[in-house]
C-alpha cells in the first residue's frame, strides 16, 4: 500500500508548530517563575484609617521587607477624584527581609479645598513599592467617617442612619422619622424611586458643637446668619443641628436637596436657585414663618426679583429671605396647579436637554417669565415690567462735515434719553426696585429654611447650608402681623 505523504504533511507540521509553541511557553514560565523568585519580598503586616475630622485622617501601615516606599490611595463615595499621598517611616529600620517598620500620614481636612462633612464614606488600600519596582498593594477597605470629637450612637431604618450623642435619642429617632416622610412625600414629586443609596444624618446638639464641622462661607454672610445643616448631594450626607426648635424642618428640607440631585444628575449644576431652594422648602414638612412674612414684606414693597434673574439668589440677607419664600411659593403654585406628576415629567425632561425654558415649554407649555406673571396675578404682586426688545440699528448717511465757526462753536448738543431698564435689564440680583416703604422686615426668630448652594467647581459639589436670622428689628413684622390679625 502506498502512503499518502499528501495528507500527512499538514498533520506533522501541526505537531511541530504545538511542540514549538510548548517550547516557548515553557521557557516564558520559567522566566517569569526565575523572576518571582529574584522579587525582593514585601509583607503588608497591617493597615488602619482613623478619622480625626474635623481635622483630617490619620492613615498607618506595618510593613516587612525590601520596602522603597508606602503610599495610601482613597476616594469618598460620591466623588470621581482618587486621592493619593506618601507615608512617612516611623517606628523601625527596614535594614532587611526581616526586620519591619511603622509608616503614617495625617490628611489633613481642615481646609475648604480638603474639606470631608462627617458621614461619608471613604474607600482605601496601602500601596507598598519594592527595590526592583514593584507594587504590592492591600485590599481595599471601607469606613465612615465620623467627627471625632464624640462618641456616636446611631438610629437607622430604610436607608436612613442618624448618627447622634448624648441623652437625645428622642430628638434623634424624631429626624429620622421626618427623613423617611419627606421620602415618602417628596419621591413623587421629583419622579424618582423612594430606594437609593444610604443617607448618613449627623446631628449636633448646638452651635458651638457644629460650627467647626461645616464647611466655610462668606465672611459677610456668616456675621448675619446662623448655620443649622447642611446637605452634601454627591457624598449622601447631612449635618444638621440638633438642638435648633426647627430640626425636623432642616431635616426635611435638607434630605429633600438630596433627593432632588437624584432627579436631576444631569443638569444639576445649572438647575436655577429658586427652583433648588423651592423644592426643598416644599419638601420642609416643618416649615418656619419667616419665609411667609418675608415674602409678604417683599410683595408689599415690590422687592420681587424676576424669576429668571434668581439663577443665583441676592447677597442681601433680607431679600436672601424674601428670594426663599418667593421659590417656595412658586413651586407650590405648580404642584398645586398642574400637578405633582407634571413637576417630575418636567425634571426628568430638563434632566435629559438640559435646557430650562425648552423643558417648561415641553412639559408646561409656557416659559419661566409665563410662569412668573401667572403667581404675580395669582398672589397679588406687581406685573413684571414688558420686555424692553433689542432692534438692530438703522444704518445713518455719512455726517457732513461743517468747519468750526463763530456760530457752532459752543452749541449745546442734543441728548439722547436713555431707556428705560426693566426688570427683566438687570444684571444684578440684588438690583431691585426703590421700595415704597421704607421700613425693614422683621428678622423674625425661628428657622427659615434657606440654603447656601456651592458654586459650580467648589469642593463641596452640592452642598448647601440651612440657616436662620440671628438679629434684627421689630417695626415691620409688627406692620405685616397686625395687617393679617385683621
Amino acid at each position: 500500500m502506498r502512503r499518502n505523504w499528501t495528507t500527512r504533511a499538514p498533520l506533522r507540521l501541526s505537531i511541530t508548530v504545538a511542540a514549538l509553541a510548548l517550547a516557548i511557553f515553557g521557557l516564558v514560565a520559567g522566566a517569569d517563575d526565575r523572576a518571582r523568585a529574584q522579587a525582593p519580598s514585601v509583607d503588608i503586616l497591617s493597615i488602619s484609617a482613623e478619622s480625626r475630622l474635623p481635622d483630617g485622617i490619620l492613615f498607618a501601615a506595618d510593613v516587612m521587607g525590601d520596602v522603597e516606599e508606602v503610599s495610601v490611595r482613597f476616594s469618598i463615595e460620591g466623588r470621581r477624584a482618587t486621592q493619593y499621598d506618601y507615608l512617612e517611616f516611623g517606628e523601625g529600620v527596614l535594614s532587611g527581609p526581616d526586620t519591619s517598620a511603622h509608616a503614617e500620614l495625617f490628611y489633613r481636612t481642615d481646609t475648604l479645598a480638603r474639606y470631608l462633612p462627617p458621614g461619608v464614606v471613604m474607600e482605601y488600600r496601602i500601596e507598598v513599592l519594592d527595590s526592583g519596582g514593584n507594587l504590592h498593594e492591600s485590599d481595599p477597605v471601607k469606613l465612615i467617617l465620623t467627627d471625632s470629637r464624640f462618641e456616636w450612637d446611631t438610629v437607622s431604618r430604610d436607608g436612613v442612619t442618624v448618627y447622634y450623642h448624648g441623652p437625645v435619642s428622642t430628638r434623634a429617632n424624631s429626624l429620622l422619622d421626618a427623613s423617611l416622610q419627606t421620602i415618602e412625600n417628596m419621591t413623587p414629586v421629583l419622579g424618582i424611586p423612594d430606594d437609593g443609596a444610604p443617607i448618613n444624618v449627623t446631628m449636633f446638639n448646638n452651635i458651638a458643637e457644629m460650627v467647626d464641622a461645616t464647611a466655610a462661607r462668606s465672611g459677610a454672610i456668616s456675621r448675619e446668619l446662623i448655620t443649622e445643616g447642611q446637605a452634601f448631594s454627591d457624598e449622601n450626607a447631612v449635618i444638621v443641628l440638633g438642638g435648633s426648635a426647627r430640626a425636623t424642618g432642616t431635616m426635611s428640607h435638607e434630605l429633600t436637596h438630596i433627593l432632588l440631585s437624584r432627579a436631576v444628575t444631569g443638569a444639576r449644576v445649572s438647575i436655577p436657585t429658586w427652583l433648588n431652594e423651592g423644592l426643598a422648602e416644599f419638601g420642609n414638612i416643618d416649615p418656619g414663618l419667616a419665609y411667609d412674612r418675608y415674602l409678604e414684606w417683599g410683595i408689599d414693597t415690590n422687592r420681587i426679583a424676576p424669576l429668571t434673574s434668581l439663577d443665583t439668589f441676592p447677597g442681601d440677607p433680607d431679600l436672601i429671605i424674601v428670594s426663599y419664600g418667593h421659590a417656595r411659593d412658586v413651586v407650590t403654585f405648580m404642584v398645586q396647579t398642574f400637578g405633582p406628576d407634571r413637576m417630575a415629567e418636567f425634571l426628568a425632561e430638563y434632566n435629559t436637554s438640559r435646557r430650562f425654558d425648552a423643558s417648561m415649554e415641553a412639559v408646561y407649555g409656557f416659559d419661566r417669565r409665563t410662569l412668573d406673571t401667572m403667581w404675580r396675578e395669582s398672589v397679588g404682586a406687581e406685573p413684571l415690567v414688558e420686555q424692553q426688545v433689542a432692534l438692530l440699528p438703522t444704518a445713518q448717511p455719512l455726517p457732513t462735515f461743517v468747519p468750526y465757526t463763530l456760530d457752532n462753536i459752543g452749541a449745546a448738543p442734543t441728548s439722547t434719553p436713555a431707556p428705560p431698564i426693566s426688570e427683566e435689564t438687570v444684571s444684578e440680583p440684588n438690583a431691585t426696585p426703590a421700595p415704597a416703604a421704607t421700613s425693614e422686615p422683621d428678622r423674625v426668630g425661628g428657622s427659615g429654611g434657606g440654603c447656601f448652594a456651592a458654586g459650580p467647581g467648589a469642593p463641596i459639589e452640592g452642598g448647601f447650608a440651612l440657616i436662620i436670622l440671628a438679629v434684627g428689628s421689630a417695626a415691620a413684622y409688627r406692620t405685616v402681623r397686625g395687617k393679617v390679625a385683621s
